[in-house]
C-alpha cells in the first residue's frame, strides 16, 4: 500500500494551515490499526487538506492513495475514506455562474480535477455496495450516486441491491442515493418515482 507515496514532492505544496509535508503521515494515520489514530487522520484530512471543502494540489495528490484505502479490506473505517472521496469529488461548480475571479480560477481547477479523477475511479464503488463492513456499505450508495458517469447502471444497482442488505441504515441509504439519481439526472426521475412508489405500496 502506498506505493509511490514517498516520491511525490509534497514540500512543494500547501494546505490550509501550511506546507503539506506533514500529508503522508496523515494517510498513513488512516490505515493505523489504532482507532484515535485513524480519528485524528481523518480530522486532519477534514481540517487541513480538504478544509471546508477546499480542493489543493495536496488533496488531488491524495486520491489515488484514498482509492487504495478504500478498497483495502484490511483497513478499518473505510466508509470514512469513501466519504471523503466523495466530498473531494463531488462537488459541483455552478454553471450559472456568469464570472469567476482570478483568485478563484486555480481553485475551480483544482475541483474540476478532483471531480474527473475520482469519478474516473467510481467504478469500484460498485463492488463496495456489497462490502463485508456496513459502513462502507453505507457510503457506497451516494458515492456512486454522485460520482458514476452511469446513473441508469447505478439505478440499476440500488433496485438490485435493496432486497438483499439486511441493514435498516443502509437500506435507507440505497433509497436516499435512488433519491440523488433523480435530482442530478432529470430523465431518470420518473423511474425512481415509480421504483419508490412500489417500495411504499409493498409496505
Amino acid at each position: 500500500m502506498f506505493s509511490g507515496i514517498d516520491e511525490v514532492d509534497w514540500a512543494s505544496m500547501e494546505h490550509a494551515y501550511g506546507p503539506a509535508d506533514d500529508v503522508p503521515v496523515l494517510l498513513r494515520g488512516l490505515a493505523s490499526a489504532d482507532p484515535a489514530e485513524r480519528e485524528s487522520a481523518l480530522d486532519g484530512m477534514y481540517g487541513a487538506v480538504h478544509h471546508q471543502g477546499d480542493v489543493y494540489a495536496c488533496t488531488l495528490a491524495c486520491i489515488p492513495f484514498l482509492f487504495e484505502l478504500a478498497v483495502d479490506p484490511d483497513v478499518q473505517d473505510r466508509g470514512s475514506v469513501v466519504e471523503l472521496l466523495t466530498s473531494i469529488g463531488g462537488f459541483d461548480l455552478d454553471e450559472d455562474d456568469d464570472e469567476i475571479d482570478e483568485d478563484e480560477i486555480e481553485g475551480a481547477a483544482n475541483y474540476a480535477m478532483a471531480a474527473a479523477a475520482v469519478t474516473a475511479g467510481a467504478g469500484v464503488f460498485f463492488e463496495l455496495i456489497a462490502d463485508e463492513d456496513p459502513g462502507v456499505r453505507l457510503a457506497a450508495p451516494l458515492a456512486l450516486a454522485t460520482l458514476h458517469r452511469h446513473p441508469v447502471r447505478v439505478l440499476d444497482l440500488l433496485r438490485e441491491r435493496l432486497p438483499a442488505e439486511p441493514d435498516e441504515e443502509v437500506r435507507l441509504a440505497l433509497v436516499e442515493a435512488a433519491g440523488r439519481v433523480a435530482l442530478r439526472h432529470r430523465p431518470l426521475a420518473g423511474r425512481v418515482v415509480e421504483w419508490l412508489t412500489l417500495l411504499v405500496d409493498r409496505e
